[in-house]
């Protein structure tokens, strides 16, 4: 591909709509639709600190800075939290050595490739600037400042600047008059009410490292009745765009982040023909007026906040209070899906245009990677009947064709779990972002394009599978409509109580991924298994909801017998599965119930549900427990037969061994000692259940050096000997 065709400038950022992001897109895009460039941004829309395994393939958009139509790159580098996100695209800069790259932010000695310059605003000539503000313009010369972390760079600059504006007007610099805090509101909080206590002597003023930790010193101030500006005057630095939910409103100070957008477009511009750009210098700020300084609120700045503000709001109302999502999730096609999306285009903000771009095996959830091609469809109304524009992912151009060339592309990935399912891109012809909101717009489509694939799969299912609709096609076991037809059926013939034994799969896992979903998915079936293997293949069994289990009609004839047959369920349930060291045995509860011969089906259905909810939350109380955590993984390993020494126990968790004994006994309503005999019971019943093994090779298998001891202990907890459990049916 030739250098003609290298027309456009990437942009890569992390969750470019946040208020700093915002500041640059706006100087950015104006310097180039000046300069006749186009301009498409590659971003994230989550962007967490930590790395998140199940937004890991939201950064695949990334890859996209390896379009050939590129003619240079901006990298909003300080947007970008995660460690492994910085390193991933660190790798993917060195790979693009042939165009130009600005960077803006601080100094990154592993990104100074021979092709990056860096730019960035002067924290040091800004926080001289507010300091400077306070002193000629207040008279000050009592002035704290409370930055960030101490040690942390940007937090030394701005205590170099503070220092700076002091010594320049005279006013020696005071170390005690320095505070370090987190850049966060509680290190505000904390410096005022060292102020308010008297720990600290009140100050006339201080200038903080940011806006988050002024809004924590003015809340405070508020709520102890300390008068800002008369009794102390408080100036914030970056103005978040939020200042308007605190009072009194905050004098603060906003960064020249526009000015470094419109430098980032002319140092690429002009590298990117072959000429030097003009030396950069960093860009002053300006002061933002507020009422938390004597200077007053500047009405017109506060006005055009306001109407942000109002905008903004009603949107979210209008998104928040949609049904688009619901629609989504009924649409039966990728057409209709398209028309609910063109229905509700005007709940973002002052976009021109968007298109929904999507792989040609967008829908194939097994395929390992997307196609080369594409299909981009317009979503607004006018565009409906124009047909799909075919490209890569790399052909920017082609979403042009169609687009005036001073359009801003955003492109943001839409994707489910581990699945790419293409792009949806924004576009706007003025200076603009889209807004926090937008998210829900992102997570719908999403959600819409993963209920077309599951519908897909589900008619391939049918069509492939002669499955009757009263069956779980997971299980093999009857649905809840089966259950509830077998059930009502064997109630019917009943002359008596019909008992049942019902199971809930409670997994602790809050994060839905492939792999917990494979777990469970796994597990399920291995449960549905265990009924057959217990002997109770000829009862009603059925899963009457996700991973709820229930076998009705169990042959027996007292509750005492049921409670022998759920006890042998439960111990092969536990050994089966090894639940125990994969999910904790706690994640399987196990109820009885004797349902009467005149009740209906969805009666007992209903009592079922009734009874597991209200051990759900009995668990839950449990879980709450001081210790409950190491009390539940010590019983893990008793019942896995890992650990059953108390010494070994007693010295991981720091306990002492009467302490221990008491605080397990308490908690289970068992001995810790009578708890191990039990679990290595539950192995014998496992064995004897599921092989032909001997008495005397369980018993050394449960480890029993004495066979007659074992036999004891056997009988002692089950009632009955091996070989007439093993004997009993079921």
């Amino acid at each position: 591909m030739t250098d003609r065709k290298r027309s456009s400038i990437g942009v890569v950022a992390a969750e470019v709509n946040s208020i700093e992001q915002r500041e640059i897109m706006k100087g950015l895009i104006k310097r180039a639709q000046e300069l006749g460039k186009k301009t498409v941004v590659f971003s994230n829309i989550y962007n967490p600190y930590e790395y998140d395994e199940a937004l890991d393939l939201e950064n695949s958009v990334y890859e996209l800075i390896f379009s050939q139509e590129l003619c240079g790159l901006i990298l909003i580098s300080e947007s970008i939290l995660n460690e492994k996100l910085r390193e991933k695209i660190r790798s993917m800069l060195e790979q693009r050595q042939d165009i130009p790259v600005v960077i803006i932010g601080i100094y990154v000695p592993t990104l100074d490739f021979p092709n990056v310059r860096f730019i960035n605003s002067s924290d040091e000539d800004d926080m001289e600037e507010i300091t400077n503000h306070l002193l000629e313009k207040h008279g000050f010369t009592k002035i704290d400042i409370l930055t960030g972390f101490e040690g942390n760079g940007a937090s030394e600059d701005r205590v170099r600047g503070y220092r700076r504006a002091l010594e320049s007007h005279g006013v020696e610099f005071d170390p005690s008059r320095v505070h370090y805090g987190n850049f966060w509101t509680d290190s505000g909080e904390k410096l005022a009410n060292a102020y308010i206590r008297g720990d600290l002597p009140m100050p006339e003023g201080v200038v903080c490292g940011n806006d988050y930790m002024a809004f924590g010193m003015l809340d405070t101030f508020l709520q102890y009745h300390v008068r800002v500006p008369e009794d102390i005057t408080v100036a914030g630095y970056e103005f978040i765009h939020e200042r308007v939910y605190h009072s009194p409103l905050l004098s603060t100070f906003q960064r020249g982040r526009q000015e470094l957008g419109i430098s980032s477009v002319d140092i690429v511009a002009a590298l990117s023909e072959g000429k030097e750009p003009e030396p950069f210098k960093p860009p002053k700020g300006i002061w933002i007026s507020g009422a938390s300084c004597p200077c007053g609120t500047e009405q017109t700045q506060l006005h055009d906040e306001l109407g942000l503000l109002r905008t903004q709001q009603q949107y979210n109302k209008w998104n928040v209070l949609g049904t688009m999502e619901q629609q989504l999730t009924l649409c039966g096609t990728l057409d209709e899906l398209i028309k609910v999306l063109s229905a509700h285009q005007f709940n973002v903000r002052w976009v021109q245009n968007m298109f929904l771009c999507l792989f040609d095996n967008w829908y194939d959830t097994k395929a390992d990677t997307p196609t080369e091609m594409m299909s981009c469809r317009s979503v607004m109304p006018w565009h409906l009947e124009k047909p799909a524009i075919r490209c890569t992912r790399y052909e920017f151009d082609s979403l042009y064709a169609f687009s005036p060339d001073n359009a801003v592309h955003y492109y943001l990935p839409l994707f489910f779990e581990k699945h790419l399912f293409g792009y949806f891109v924004l576009e706007y012809h003025n200076p603009d972002t889209y807004d926090d909101i937008f998210r829900n717009w992102m997570k719908s489509i999403s959600i819409g394009l993963t209920f077309l694939c599951m519908k897909n799969d589900i008619r391939y299912l049918l069509q492939c599978q002669n499955l009757s609709d009263e069956r779980d096609s997971l299980t093999g076991l009857y649905n809840q409509r089966g259950t509830i037809r077998a059930l009502g059926a064997q109630l019917t013939d009943a002359s008596k109580p019909i008992y049942a034994i019902a199971i809930r799969l409670d997994t602790p896992d809050q994060l839905f991924t492939p792999d917990t979903q494979d777990r469970k998915t796994a597990l399920l079936q291995k449960i549905s298994e265990v009924f057959r293997m217990v002997g109770l293949q000829d009862c009603v069994c059925g899963r009457i909801d996700v991973q709820t289990l229930l076998c009705a009609g169990i042959p027996v004839n007292s509750s005492e017998e049921l409670v022998r047959v759920t006890e042998k369920l439960r111990a092969v349930l536990l050994h089966h599965t090894n639940i125990c060291r994969s999910e904790g045995g706690d994640a399987i509860m196990i109820r009885q119930l004797v349902f009467d011969s005149d009740m209906s089906a969805e009666q007992c259905i209903s009592e079922v549900n009734v009874m597991l909810e209200d051990a759900t939350e009995a668990h839950i109380l449990q879980q709450r427990q001081p210790h409950a955590d190491k009390l539940f993984a010590v019983r893990n390993g008793v019942y896995a037969l890992d650990e059953c020494d108390t010494d070994n126990i007693c010295r991981r968790y720091s306990f002492s061994s009467g302490y221990f004994r008491q605080i397990y006994k308490d908690f289970f309503g068992v001995s810790f000692h009578q708890d191990v005999i039990r679990a290595r019971v539950f192995l014998a019943m496992y064995l004897l259940t599921t092989t032909v093994q001997s008495a005397a090779s369980i018993a050394e298998s449960c480890g029993y050096d004495e066979c007659n001891y074992f036999l004891r202990q056997f009988q002692k907890v089950t009632g009955m000997t091996p070989g007439k459990f093993r004997r009993q049916v079921p």
